[in-house]
């Protein structure tokens, strides 16, 4: 009869450290921290990414802005009156009476 109670299989729960030894928690470290330092990394390069969009969004409006003004003053500048001014201080005047057109007689 002793036998037989040996032979018994024993149901006692298992301590739970015993179960997390040391070589699965560092298999779970292994695996945890490339994990994180990709995370990292790649929160960081997000940020980045962000703030450079952003200067370049507000480079973007100052230019539009400054092109928006040139061609302004390009508009201006290109108007009839204004060209009759400038070439008024050069000593050129617009003319009143339209062109002659000249027929030459073939011989």
């Amino acid at each position: 009869m002793n036998e037989e109670i040996q032979d018994l299989p024993t149901d006692t729960p298992k301590n739970p450290l015993e179960e997390w030894n040391t070589w699965r928690i560092i298999k779970w470290v292994l695996i945890a921290f490339p994990v994180l330092v990709f995370y990292i990394y790649n929160s960081l390069h997000a940020a980045k990414a962000l703030k450079k969009k952003n200067e370049l969004g507000k480079v973007l409006k100052e230019l539009h802005s400054e092109r928006i003004s040139l061609e302004s003053e390009i508009t201006q500048a290109s108007k009839q009156t204004r060209l009759a001014e400038q070439l008024a201080i050069k000593g050129l005047e617009e003319i009143s009476t339209p062109p002659k057109k000249i027929i030459r007689d073939r011989k």
